[in-house]
């Protein structure tokens, strides 16, 4: 890929969080939900958290061009979609419904506090880095270990009632 100048990049920027964005608002309900159906909401969630993990790593392998760069982001798109809708799904088997606002409250500040704490802390360390791709890794890491944790630590209540009346 040729030099780009910063219009062009920021073009770029905007088109590839378009496409994230688009994706992660029209999955959860077209996609999701019927895959939830079949295999569970944790199962997908886990799998779409693997996906957007892998996603990350690609960016550094295969996001060069603004294609690649595209395609990608539409694969982080379907992590993004899980992240925002299925785990409140999940926590909601979990919870009775006179308490559904108070918990799920508390749920929404898990997703928000770290992202805060994400802009807060590591915007300043990673201000002066010389290379941020280290960036790209944490995140495909962490969403990695999360990705294994909601498969091997989270039961899917949907899908043992479904075995239950069978």
């Amino acid at each position: 890929m040729g030099v780009i100048d910063d219009k062009e990049m920021g073009q770029i920027i905007d088109i590839s969080f378009l496409i994230l964005n688009t994706v992660g608002f029209i999955l959860p309900a077209l996609v999701l939900a019927p895959l939830t159906k079949r295999f569970g909401r944790t199962r997908v969630h886990a799998s779409a958290l693997a996906i957007m993990a892998l996603s990350y790593f690609a960016i550094l392998g295969l996001g060069s061009t603004p294609t690649a760069l595209y395609i990608i982001m539409g694969l982080l798109g379907i992590g993004w979609a899980a992240v925002v809708s299925l785990p409140f799904a999940i926590a909601s088997e979990y919870v009775s419904a006179d308490k559904m606002g108070l918990y799920m409250g508390i749920f929404n500040l898990s997703v928000v506090i770290p992202q805060l704490v994400v802009s807060a802390v590591f915007g300043k360390i990673f201000k002066d880095a010389e290379n941020l791709n280290i960036i790209f890794v944490i995140c495909g890491v962490s969403l990695g270990i999360s990705a294994i944790l909601w498969g091997l630590a989270v039961r899917d209540k949907q899908l043992e009632l479904e075995v239950i009346h069978e």
